[in-house]
């Protein structure tokens, strides 16, 4: 058995992507504060980003609000519980996640055997000095 290892050059990595092991989720789904409180955004009309905003909000956005200016001149949008908030919520799949030594995919069972074999090759190295 060999025991040279440049732990330099091993990466082990355990990875969950979000195309391939999440879904898109409803607030409900997730228990989202804003679906289960509501919530409030504040706008500043006075610039054009805001305008923008202001604007999504009241002829595309087909969420229910209420609407207020405050003493700073800003345009507050106060939102019921119960509905969709402007989030995008992700729950996860039941994959098991993908395992890879080195950008190389490989069984859960191999990694955890290979990653645990060359750790004990580095600690043989470290008590040998």
């Amino acid at each position: 058995m060999s025991l040279h290892i440049d732990p330099r050059i091993i990466r082990w990595d355990v990875a969950q992507p979000l195309e391939t092991h999440f879904r898109e989720a409803a607030c409900k789904e997730v228990d989202c504060p804003h679906w289960l409180m509501g919530w409030r955004t504040i706008i500043d009309e006075r610039t054009q980003f805001g305008q923008r905003q202001a604007g999504y909000i009241r002829h595309q956005s087909g969420r229910s609000f209420s609407e207020e200016v405050n003493e700073a001149e800003l345009t507050i949008f106060t939102f019921p519980a119960g509905q969709k908030c402007f989030r995008q919520h992700k729950m996860p799949l039941d994959r098991p996640a993908l395992f890879k030594k080195n950008g190389l995919e490989m069984e859960g069972e191999d990694w955890i055997d290979d990653n645990k074999e060359t750790l004990y090759k580095l600690n043989q190295l470290r008590n040998r000095g």
